[in-house]
């Protein structure tokens, strides 16, 4: 099962949009492969999460971090929840993946985007170097920097 965990907001706007691209993925994936999890301010909690799929008989997890970068909430507040988690469930295998921010495809998806918003507002055209050149590998910050 894979979950995905984001910040967490007290406005239901917030909440309702992040759920459902979430919905969509389930759809898509199948609704037992996805969850979402919230790092604070909202439930559900990722505990309360893996609880219900351990409860369900899932023991492999992966944690993915809705998050752009490493540092900050993810390293300081993600690994700690899932390293906490590891100890409540023992008998589960628990994975916490790179946040989302760092996979070359995210990078491939955002340069795609800012390339359409460019040529439709007529400020460049032409080549797309997502589509030519090597992916980056990321660093320990991500694909932005060294």
């Amino acid at each position: 099962m894979l979950i995905l965990i984001a910040h967490g907001s007290r406005d239901r706007r917030w909440r309702s949009s992040v759920e459902r691209v979430v919905d969509s993925l389930r759809r898509e994936l199948g609704e037992d492969t996805v969850r979402l999890a919230y790092m604070e301010r909202t439930p559900p909690t990722l505990e309360e999460v893996v609880s219900e799929a351990v409860a369900g008989g899932v023991t492999g997890l992966k944690v993915l971090p809705l998050f752009l970068a490493e540092e900050g909430h993810v390293e300081r507040d993600i690994r700690p929840l899932v390293d906490s988690v590891r100890r409540a469930f023992p008998g589960a295998q628990i994975e916490q993946l790179p946040p989302v921010g760092q996979d070359p495809e995210f990078r491939e998806a955002l340069a795609r985007i800012a390339q359409r918003t460019l040529e439709e507002s007529g400020i460049v055209s032409g080549r797309r170097s997502w589509e030519t050149e090597p992916r980056p590998h990321p660093g320990r910050w991500g694909w932005w920097a060294p």
